[in-house]
């Protein structure tokens, strides 16, 4: 397999988690068999697909409805599918199994039981178009979602996220704190709106979110994109000694993650640490060439190599 990445999250209409060993597929857009794997007791699970392209993932499991969304990553090499599992109609599907005791994580709720089937339906269009990549009209689809039940936390979670892809900062940060409201209990929630925090500098409330975040789930579908926000709200606020085990988690779980070597070179920097320092930056050029800090990254290695051989 290669360098590309697909996380998996297959959850029930409830919002809880799906029955551990769900089989998960992926497949070829012909929907030719690539691999396959089954989710763990938190329903996720994890491929590495041979290149970027357009797949499909699909869910199986005895008494519901197959789920199946499109993963496009041409552009990218990282994609999250994010699958619902439908109970069919006629059978009883068997029920989760319970949770170990003390471990955190997803809580079925009486507002998600109370969404009308409209709203549901919406919602789950939302979904595949953004996944699709087709922001305007996921957001159109969670807009109407939440018209049809305005009590619908995951429509609000999942709207704030699709704003922070277009770097709508304000428009997510309401989106998101009302899913909040709504449900207090929805990890997924508090991540995105620390990244939203960040980006509009609230450094602060980004740390308090995203430790929320983490405590409701200490291992959220987000993964490295979490640990790396976590991180970086330290780093804006000077505490570059607490960011660094934070970069450290984003780096292990997801090597290619070309931001969070530009972290840790920044966090070199400030430990002093000069060749550290020039190894992450040329990581992250070699991850990505084209990205925003390159040109200044560029620019940036000589100088330190200068500072190093004039000790």
């Amino acid at each position: 397999m290669g360098n590309s990445h697909i996380s998996v999250q297959v959850r029930l209409p409830d919002g809880s988690a799906a029955p551990n060993g769900v089989l998960v597929e992926l497949e070829l857009q012909n929907t030719e068999m690539v691999t396959q794997d089954q989710t763990d007791s938190s329903g996720r699970c994890n491929f590495s697909p041979p290149g970027q392209a357009i797949y499909l993932v699909r869910a199986k499991q005895a008494g519901y409805f197959d789920a199946v969304v499109a993963v496009d990553i041409q552009n990218t090499p990282t994609g999250m599918a994010f699958l619902v599992l439908r109970p069919k109609p006629e059978t009883t599907p068997p029920a989760p199994p319970a949770s170990p005791k003390g471990a955190t994580g997803p809580t079925v709720s009486t507002i998600d039981l109370s969404v009308p089937e409209p709203a549901r339906k919406e919602y789950e269009l939302g979904q595949q178009s953004l996944l699709s990549q087709d922001l305007e009209g996921g957001i159109s689809h969670l807009k109407k979602a939440i018209e049809l039940h305005d009590q619908f936390p995951q429509a609000y979670a999942m709207l704030g996220a699709a704003y922070n892809q277009q770097k709508k900062w304000k428009d997510a940060q309401d989106a998101l704190q009302k899913a909040i409201q709504l449900d207090p209990k929805g990890a997924g929630a508090y991540i995105q709106l620390g990244a939203t925090l960040n980006r509009e500098k609230d450094y602060a409330g980004a740390e308090k979110a995203l430790k929320q975040g983490f405590q409701l789930d200490p291992e959220p579908p987000e993964g490295a994109g979490a640990q790396y926000e976590l991180a970086y709200a330290h780093f804006s606020q000077g505490r570059w000694q607490n960011a660094e085990p934070e970069v450290t988690k984003a780096i292990s779980a997801q090597p290619d993650f070309a931001l969070a070597h530009w972290l840790m070179a920044q966090i070199m920097l400030k430990k002093g640490d000069g060749q550290g320092a020039i190894n992450e930056f040329q990581t992250y050029l070699k991850l990505d060439p084209n990205g925003p800090a390159a040109p200044s990254v560029g620019a940036v290695i000589p100088k330190i190599q200068a500072v190093i051989q004039g000790r």
